[in-house]
């Protein structure tokens, strides 16, 4: 069948624009040495169905086909020498071109990037990604590996704003692309220059031959650019970061391309342990992040946080009073503070201090979660935060970058869950703009949790959105049609001092009630005895 694809390349041409006008050159063509008749020269319909059937089983096919209707749009630069993540976000209803270009860029090649001589590109169309690469003017058939993610296709989401990335590990020679945060999760191909690779001497003569992409300094590298190219169409339609019916969320103001320093590797742990309890097991098996990793917004907000308790005077024996036992009496009993207020609300936001503009809201949250309960899929305006468990235990599950369209235009619904992380007191999670940003947490246990939630920008944040953008949810639980994204201004339910004094005041006149019931009942008893 690829050879079918090779003898009918003007026509597959029109498969992989998506497009149903060709050019006259292709329309030419086609008229010319193409018989409907004849199933060696098969018409673009027949093409279409054995391509939908054959790219299924088409992992690391080289796709060797000139799209002359690309053209240069923007340039970017590494942070770090071919090191690093590429991020191209925005509503990109078109075919799209991302090089690696080992060189400077040369505007006599702004309408044909295959006229340079060396680079590794990854192109993405309607239906596919794929890789390829030339080296000094050779092209190189690529072999890659493509992984099936829950929820996501391998090419153009062209109905929604969302994140393109591209990860090239200079270090390890390893290719990825994928879609939304840049995660193991959400990897959807690998081209690995490692891939068999057994023993030291091979990797020498791997890391030889493939120096001039992967190596630190090379003598024919003139340069390092990043370049991506656009259909002409696409540009004219100027909708990358449009609006369209939808609220205006964070994923709008994200800029369409930026790079970072760190390539995808691994993905590094979502939970936090004390260095006090750091061993020599836990740095080597990666379970935990431990704070000196963590980044620098995440690590100030655990140094506050680390050693807080929830009801640190009932634990040191100085008060005659449970504040955990207050809680839990507030929400279980009819007109108590707490049960009033989650008539209405499925947790509560008890608010620490005073917002001072360096979070969306507070910066420091006690929430209270009933059994049952849980938030909205949600993120943090990109923010960095903590979450330390301080009563119960939680569910932590971590969502993909939520599009700008919840669902689809067959009204599917695309966040998709990649992990569930199970919290107990003590724990604590942490989330970044790169990573766990997008959650939604879940009490399902049989009694209240308390978290204590910490927000703070990023140190690079140039935007400071104040709101957390949620997918929204109808009365019974079922996402809306066609699914929107809210938008959430942080507030409060009450402050953590009237809180407190609340559900004290109300626990001690319970007590109190049922002591006065109790010496009536005790009176009335010896009165009865006496007589």
């Amino acid at each position: 069948q690829w050879q079918l694809l090779q003898h009918a390349k003007d026509v597959a041409l029109g498969y992989f624009k998506n497009r149903n006008c060709f050019s006259q050159k292709c329309q030419d063509t086609i008229k010319k040495n193409y018989d409907s008749g004849d199933r060696k020269t098969a018409t673009f319909n027949e093409l279409k169905k054995s391509l939908d059937e054959s790219s299924k089983s088409s992992e690391g096919t080289q796709f060797l086909i000139e799209d002359d209707s690309l053209v240069f749009f923007v340039e970017a630069t590494f942070k770090a020498s071919l090191k690093g993540v590429i991020d191209i976000h925005g509503k990109m209803s078109e075919p799209f071109t991302l090089l690696v270009n080992l060189g400077p860029r040369n505007p006599e090649f702004d309408s044909d990037h295959t006229l340079y001589s060396s680079y590794l590109a990854l192109h993405v169309d309607h239906h596919k990604a794929w890789f390829s690469m030339k080296k000094n003017g050779q092209q190189i058939v690529l072999d890659w590996k493509q992984k099936d993610a829950p929820g996501m296709t391998l090419g153009l989401d062209s109905d929604t704003i969302t994140t393109y990335w591209l990860s090239y590990d200079r270090d390890n020679m390893v290719v990825k692309y994928g879609k939304g945060y840049t995660m193991e999760e959400t990897t959807l191909l690998t081209c690995n220059f490692m891939d068999g690779v057994t023993n030291a001497e091979k990797v020498l003569q791997k890391r030889k031959e493939w120096s001039l992409f992967f190596g630190v300094c090379h003598p024919d590298r003139t340069g390092e650019t990043i370049l991506l190219y656009r259909t002409v169409l696409d540009i004219e339609k100027n909708q990358e970061m449009k609006i369209d019916g939808e609220a205006c969320s964070f994923i709008h103001m994200e800029p369409m391309i930026a790079i970072r320093k760190q390539p995808l590797i691994t993905n590094p742990p979502p939970k936090v342990l004390d260095a006090a309890h750091a061993t020599l097991e836990n740095i080597d098996n990666e379970k935990y992040t431990l704070p000196s990793a963590l980044p620098p917004p995440c690590k100030a907000l655990y140094d506050t946080v680390r050693h807080v308790k929830l009801d640190p005077a009932w634990d040191a024996g100085e008060s005659d009073v449970s504040l955990i036992d207050a809680i839990r009496f507030s929400i279980n009993t009819e007109g108590c503070k707490l049960h009033e207020l989650l008539k209405t609300k499925k947790y509560l936001r008890i608010t620490l201090g005073t917002g001072h503009g360096d979070s969306p809201g507070n910066a420091y949250v006690l929430e209270i979660w009933p059994p049952g309960k849980s938030s909205p899929i949600h993120n943090h305006g990109a923010v960095c935060g903590i979450v330390k468990i301080l009563h119960g235990k939680i569910q932590n599950g971590v969502f993909n970058k939520v599009p700008s369209n919840v669902c689809d235009r067959d009204r599917n619904f695309r966040p998709t869950e990649l992990m569930k992380i199970e919290g107990r007191k003590d724990d604590v999670f942490w989330l970044s703009p790169e990573w766990y940003q997008t959650h939604q947490l879940v009490n399902n246990s049989d009694d209240f949790c308390a978290t204590v939630n910490c927000y703070r920008y990023d140190e690079y944040d140039q935007i400071h959105w104040n709101m957390f953008d949620y997918v929204e949810e109808q009365a019974d639980g079922e996402m809306c049609d066609p699914g929107l994204v809210g938008n959430f201004v942080p507030n409060t339910d009450l402050t953590f001092g009237t809180f407190k004094t609340v559900v004290l005041e109300e626990w001690r006149k319970s007590a109190n009630s049922k002591t006065q019931k109790l010496k009536v009942k005790f009176k009335i008893q010896e009165n009865i005895d006496g007589n």
